[in-house]
This record gives structure tokens, C-alpha cells and sequence, in this order.
């Protein structure tokens, strides 16, 4: 299996970089590991290319350093944090979720949505305002409609 992807311009090749996951004590996350496209950047550095539902400390646009083990590209730290944060949306109502992606992408925000039903992963760029990201995240959590968790929050 190749590690390599071509993708829309010949210069850039899209590779999956493999996480660990350390599970709690009631098996969450669901998975052992988690994999996220990642542009290869040379010398061993990889730009993350989408959001992840798992892994925490890590958001889009991370450059992040990864080794080859056993046949995966293994992540072993952030070499440059982004500035993106990194939400996960919990939707009770699995019928809203297709409007609350909606709200989220009003903000500025993109999302996607896991094989889980109701789990939304959240980019929020550097651009996107606090207070209004956090008035929609908390007022969605005082209405029972959903709740969320801070998987990477911006570092300077």
C-alpha cells in the first residue's frame, strides 16, 4: 500500500499520517488510532489537511513531523502550530446536524462529519471571533441540543 497520494497539482503529494489514541476507561475514544491527510512538506514535515475526530493537540494546517514504522507515517510532535482550534460537536437530534454544520460554517468555520452519527469535527481558523464561536457552542449546550469538547485550542 503507498503512503503517497497524488492529488490536484503535480507538486503536491497528500500522505496519511497514523495517531495513537490513548482510550479511557469506557473505551473512548472508539478507535485505537486515527489516520489525517497530511501534504508532504519534505524532511520528514507533513501539513495537516483535515479535521480531526479523535486525536487532541492537533488542528488543520499543523505542521507536524511524522516516521516511517512498519509500512505508516507515525506522528511524533508539532513542530508549528497552525493557529486553527479544533471542536467536537456532539448533535443530539441527529436531524439538526446538517443545520448546525450550517451555523458553524457561518461563523467561518468548516466541518465534517464522522461515520458516528451526530459527531461533527470543527476548523475554527485564526479569523473566526472567539465570543461569537463560544455564544454559539455554549448557547447550543444550554438548549440540550448538543454538546462540544476542545480537542486543540490556538497556541501562540
Amino acid at each position: 500500500m503507498s503512503l503517497i497520494a497524488m492529488t490536484g497539482t503535480s507538486s503536491e503529494h497528500h500522505v496519511k499520517v497514523l495517531f495513537h489514541l490513548e482510550q479511557d476507561e469506557d473505551g473512548y475514544p472508539p478507535a485505537r488510532v486515527e489516520t489525517l491527510w497530511a501534504i508532504e512538506m519534505g524532511d520528514g514535515l507533513y501539513k495537516i489537511d483535515n479535521i480531526p475526530f479523535f486525536v487532541t493537540g492537533i488542528a488543520v494546517e499543523d505542521i507536524v513531523s511524522a516516521e516511517p514504522e512498519a509500512g505508516m507515517l507515525v506522528y511524533k510532535e508539532v513542530v508549528h502550530p497552525s493557529g486553527h482550534s479544533t471542536f467536537r460537536v456532539v448533535v443530539y437530534n441527529h436531524d439538526e446536524v446538517p443545520g448546525v454544520r450550517g451555523l458553524f460554517k457561518q461563523l467561518g468555520c468548516s466541518t465534517e462529519q464522522s461515520h458516528l452519527r451526530g459527531l461533527i469535527a470543527v476548523d475554527v481558523p485564526p479569523s473566526v471571533p472567539w465570543d461569537a464561536l463560544k455564544r454559539v457552542l455554549d448557547t447550543g449546550r444550554a438548549q440540550d441540543r448538543w454538546d462540544y469538547e476542545e480537542a486543540c485550542l490556538a497556541r501562540s
